[in-house]
């Protein structure tokens, strides 16, 4: 990851080396463990989610691609409150401001991963997200994120099968899944955007790399920090949102749930 630093289990702590160990191989339970369909009111995307293992050995859940942006679209522009598929506890969600440029850079749209939102935009959608299906959806923290990952079979020698990286984009992001599913299920873990995971900040960092990055920079282990200063360069509000990033048009995020 361009600019990334390597980190330990224990987040913040540098590590001696940004490749990631081998994968290791998911338990029977986690394996097995049926994941499920989440639908949302008010859109037809339909979240997949499937089961891992945690760092504690606790069985948690994760949606099989990045947040796209018809979900997102649904939150920041509140169409589910005007078709009447909303709920008060949702409503009462702050939500992002809108955005004033196109923040999917004309890469594509429909079937896209959202990017671009900061780190509050996307653990406000969470929140939202929770409130318009009474489970519990958060994003995931950085040992969480380094769990799923070393049970995905993919490092950094053969993430070409699986990830829109720099060798592979073109320079932008691509639909989701259209690369290939990795052993827990899941679609575009390293590349395509860069996703969200809590460290326990106040910012947040990034994880999985995006289509900007070479497969040699990419492992389990490798977190960037947010950077609110660069990633906002163009903005010319001042003071700049604290919803979006102006130029961070590869950040994205995908969701945890700790119950089916």
């Amino acid at each position: 990851m361009q600019g990334a630093i390597a980190v330990d289990s224990d987040i913040g702590a540098p590590a001696q080396t940004a490749p990631a160990a081998a994968p290791a191989t998911p338990s029977a339970d986690s394996a097995t463990s049926p994941g499920f369909k989440q639908e949302v009111d008010g859109c037809t995307f339909v979240i997949d989610l499937v089961p891992f293992k945690g760092p504690k050995g606790e069985a948690l859940f994760v949606s099989t691609t990045e947040i796209p942006w018809e979900l997102f679209d649904v939150f920041v522009y509140g169409s589910d409150k005007a078709d009447g598929k909303s709920n008060e506890k949702a409503d009462a969600v702050t939500k992002p401001t809108k955005p004033y440029i196109g923040m999917d850079r004309e890469f594509g749209h429909v079937g896209f991963p959202v990017i671009s939102p900061s780190f509050l935009s996307c653990k406000q959608f969470c929140e939202w997200l929770s409130a318009k299906t009474g489970r519990s959806y958060r994003l995931p923290t950085a040992d969480e994120w380094k769990a799923m990952c070393e049970q995905s079979g993919i490092d950094p020698k053969n993430c070409g099968d699986y990830a829109w990286v720099k060798e592979n984009a073109g320079e932008k992001t691509h639909k989701l899944a259209c690369r290939k599913a990795d052993r827990l299920g899941l679609f575009d873990l390293f590349g395509n955007a860069c996703e969200w995971v809590e460290d326990g900040s106040k910012m947040g960092s990034v994880a999985g790399g995006c289509y900007l990055d070479s497969m040699a920079d990419l492992g389990c282990g490798a977190f960037l920090p947010c950077k609110p200063v660069e990633w906002n360069e163009i903005d010319p509000q001042f003071p700049k949102s604290k919803w979006w990033y102006s130029s961070g048009g590869f950040v994205g995020f995908r969701v945890v749930c700790e119950k089916q």
